[in-house]
């Protein structure tokens, strides 16, 4: 095989398949990296798991006390969770996007490539 064609294969075969794995193990990396499982698991979960026993008795204040500080635990944990979630998606969708651009700049390169030589000749004083 001679080199034009190898150079070929390895333009337009090779390094898209590089290109399209690249970017899905960055995209898998973002969901370990975000914990993306647990953190959809435990949305609802207090934050950090930090909740008050309601102790022993009827002690209607104090269980008041409790309920209300176990809810907003709950509540710090929400909004800390969905918040990690968006910034998950935004980096979901940015590699997406970067990855989208590189296949398509490795695909169009060779032309790109081509035309700048073309167009230099344009400009030689010769």
């Amino acid at each position: 095989m001679n080199i034009f064609l190898k150079y070929l294969y390895w333009q337009l075969i090779l390094s898209p398949k590089k290109v399209l794995m690249i970017t899905k193990n960055y995209l898998l990396f973002g969901c370990e990296f975000f914990s993306i499982k647990e953190t959809l698991r435990s949305l609802f979960a207090p934050w950090k798991m930090t909740t008050l026993s309601y102790g022993r008795g009827l002690d209607i204040g104090r269980y008041f006390e409790t309920f209300v500080s176990n809810i907003f635990t709950r509540v710090i944990g929400f909004v800390m969770r969905t918040f990690l979630i968006i910034i998950f998606l935004f980096f979901e969708i940015l590699v997406f996007i970067v990855g989208v651009i590189s296949f398509i700049l490795v695909l169009i390169y060779p032309l790109i490539a081509i035309l700048g030589i073309i167009y230099s000749f344009k400009y030689l004083n010769v």
